[in-house]
């Protein structure tokens, strides 16, 4: 593919190294030291340059496979994805906002833009589950399906069982997708263990979460959550405070930008109890002297999110959330047993991903730091494989698991006979073997 990237920032650059294998990346700045950057470690063509003006882009091909604007401003990323029409066709166009209000219908068919990424709200939906499920470590949601992707951390006094003996009493709501043990992560089979320390992630259905029981963990013994304490009233946590506002609980808003706490406060219309502080756990204890039930920090620092959450977990806090916003503290926050959300940069980078490497046919998702790869086909009543099936391939066997949705209930591949009409095909894989069983999955279209 053809590929231009305005911006050259984090996201910017995260996007290139993975697209530049096996395509053609242009990425474009004005920041001359974000370009030079790019141009000494990676295998791209970086111009620095104006992505609002027309002419920066006359040097580019007439035909453009994809163009994603992930710059800092929603009015850049705008005008920049206007501006290339006067040079080039544009086949796709990605851009990320941070202001709900432009992803409107309208202003994305004037500009002929294919998807937005809010990166502040798709990050805080994540949040809603977690109160429904407080024993859970992160949840996902996913198109096609009620079923969830839930991650929980085994405790110390479990003993070792075998996955099948968990599952075989859920009635095909429930399967183990992956493991990660002493920072490894893998996909394993029914009749591998599960051990203590395990963090393992579940794709089920709610019936069979609440269901879960091993050890002293019993999923439906969970205490309730009621106070909830946010440090940081950027974007992110005022997404987070509204998502948690539906869920009824009482909740401070902690930052110490008065500008910030004025939007905040503005913005949550009083529903908020906003408070200017220097960071310091003694304003997580409300008048009553309680402690919050739930405890997120969603600065956009990790090492300050981390100090943060162990500061709350020595005292003895029930729920304690860190998000992340940079990969390279992704899996030593899960190694120091914090509950880890994707940040704002992160969830841009593989929501883009995601986007550009899901088709009509098959959807993408990442999982686990970007270690667990899950994809969904879902057979379509037109489609050429109602009534047939589509094998697997021996070479394909040890890649990953294999299963077939069907009526709320989840089938192992093998025990399949034909598809039938809205039956979803979903694979679970290590990111490396990824690209060979989406090639598997687009077949016979």
């Amino acid at each position: 593919m053809n590929v231009i990237i305005a911006g050259a920032g984090k996201v910017g650059y995260l996007i290139a190294k993975h697209l530049m294998a096996n395509n053609d990346v242009m990425v474009i700045d004005k920041n001359e030291d974000a370009i030079r950057q790019i141009q000494e470690k990676l295998d791209v063509l970086a111009i620095c340059g104006d992505t609002e003006d027309h002419h920066t882009y006359e040097s580019v091909s007439s035909e453009i496979d994809l163009f994603i604007a992930v710059t800092d401003s929603d009015e850049v990323n705008m005008i920049a994805a206007l501006m290339l029409d006067k040079i080039a066709t544009v086949k796709k166009k990605i851009i990320r906002l941070k202001n709900s209000f432009f992803n409107d219908e309208l202003i994305k068919v004037r500009l002929g833009i294919s998807d937005c990424v809010i990166p502040s709200f798709e990050a805080a939906q994540p949040f809603k589950y977690l109160i429904d499920f407080p024993h859970a470590r992160n949840v996902k949601s996913f198109e096609y399906t009620k079923a969830l992707l839930i991650s929980i951390k085994i405790p110390e006094d479990c003993q070792t069982m075998i996955i099948k003996s968990l599952t075989q009493n859920m009635n095909h709501k429930l399967v183990v997708a992956g493991i990660e043990r002493a920072g490894v992560f893998s996909v394993p089979e029914d009749i591998d263990i599960l051990q203590a320390n395990d963090l393992v992630y579940f794709y089920a259905y709610p019936s069979a979460i609440k269901e879960l029981k091993f050890g002293t963990f019993n999923a439906e013994n969970n205490d309730e959550i009621k106070n909830c304490l946010i440090f940081g009233a950027d974007n992110l946590g005022i997404e987070i405070a509204k998502v948690l506002l539906k869920k009824d609980l009482n909740i401070q808003l902690l930052d110490k930008d008065l500008k910030k706490c004025e939007r905040a406060n503005l913005i949550l219309k009083d529903k908020v109890t906003v408070i200017k502080s220097t960071y310091g756990l003694d304003h997580s204890i409300g008048n009553d002297g309680v402690m919050p039930d739930l405890f997120i920090v969603a600065s956009p620092n990790d090492e300050y999110n981390i100090a943060k959450c162990m500061e709350a977990k020595d005292n003895n806090v029930k729920k304690v959330v860190a998000i992340n916003n940079d990969m390279a503290y992704s899996k030593l926050m899960r190694n120091l047993n914090l509950e880890v959300v994707r940040g704002e940069k992160i969830n841009a980078y593989y929501s883009i991903l995601e986007k550009i490497e899901s088709s009509n046919i098959v959807i993408k998702r990442q999982y686990c730091g970007g270690e667990g790869v899950l994809m969904f086909r879902k057979i379509f009543h037109a489609s050429n494989l109602v009534g047939n099936y589509l094998p697997l391939p021996q070479k394909l066997q040890n890649k990953g698991i294999f299963y077939v949705q069907r009526e709320q209930q989840l089938f192992p591949y093998s025990t399949i006979d034909v598809f039938k009409k809205n039956d979803v095909i979903i694979t679970f894989s290590k990111s490396e073997d990824a690209e060979v069983l989406s090639k598997w999955l687009h077949s016979n279209l």
